[in-house]
């Protein structure tokens, strides 16, 4: 089966300008600093502990001119680049990896969950460009990632494979369902409803094969979906809970 793009409409239909401006400004949201949002290892294994410094050496880049959130994006993309998160990832599993790039979220939103969760799908893309199939026109590329394209394969390599609770066997590189989860996550926790998150998506899925390179339709996207919408709603209603509690009831 071809890899499912997913998540990449986020970038096209979600009104989060709202969120461009400041990562304090996002409408309906809550700033929490508990600690299950917070790095954390298991007991007696310190290695596990997703808790490290990224290098961010100050240096000019188009990325300093823009809005903050693509910053903000390309701070957790180095995160997940970084050797340690690999070593983390095949050290502790994806289940932690996966809770650690949501942990490492908050941290960049200053506790700000809606925005962390936005964040979270942005980094988690799983295509440098997309190829979108325009009527008379043709196909057209758009880039998704600012990083060099060296930076992008280190990243997808880095990314949690195993994020679904069947992901083995022909499903051993989930990779994509993460932007699904995320970003489904983004879309219940801003407008405060599952049902609007989940006409969005299953509108992605039906234009993918029809628009997108390479898509297809795919009813484990629409699951991951599910529970992104699940934990942006548990996260509204106030609940310390991770993405592990919801990918694979941790």
């Amino acid at each position: 089966m071809v890899r499912q793009i997913g998540w990449l409409g986020l970038l096209l239909i979600v009104p989060f300008i709202s969120t461009i401006a400041s990562p304090a400004g996002v409408p309906g949201d809550s700033t929490s600093t508990a600690s299950p949002h917070s790095h954390s290892s298991p007991p007696g294994d310190p290695s596990c502990n997703g808790d490290y410094a990224v290098d961010d050496s100050a240096f000019i880049s188009l990325i300093d001119i823009l809005p903050p959130v693509f910053h903000d994006r390309s701070t957790l993309e180095r995160y997940i680049r970084d050797p340690k998160f690999q070593r983390l990832r095949l050290r502790c599993g994806d289940t932690l990896a996966v809770d650690e790039i949501f942990a490492e979220a908050v941290g960049i939103a200053d506790g700000s969950l809606g925005y962390a969760l936005l964040i979270a799908a942005l980094a988690t893309f799983d295509h440098h460009r997309l190829g979108v199939i325009f009527p008379l026109i043709g196909t057209l590329y758009f880039p998704l990632d600012l990083d060099s394209r060296p930076d992008f394969v280190v990243r997808y390599t880095h990314l949690p494979r195993r994020v679904l609770p069947d992901s083995a066997g022909k499903y051993r590189r989930d990779r994509d369902k993460l932007q699904h989860f995320f970003g489904s996550a983004y879309l219940t926790y801003q407008m405060d409803s599952k049902s609007i998150a989940q006409f969005l998506g299953d509108f992605v899925e039906w234009g993918e094969p029809r628009f997108i390179v390479g898509g297809d339709y795919d009813e484990r996207d629409r699951y991951a979906n599910r529970l992104g919408q699940e934990f942006g709603m548990r996260l509204l209603d106030g609940e310390k809970v991770l993405p592990s509690d919801i990918l694979w009831g941790k």
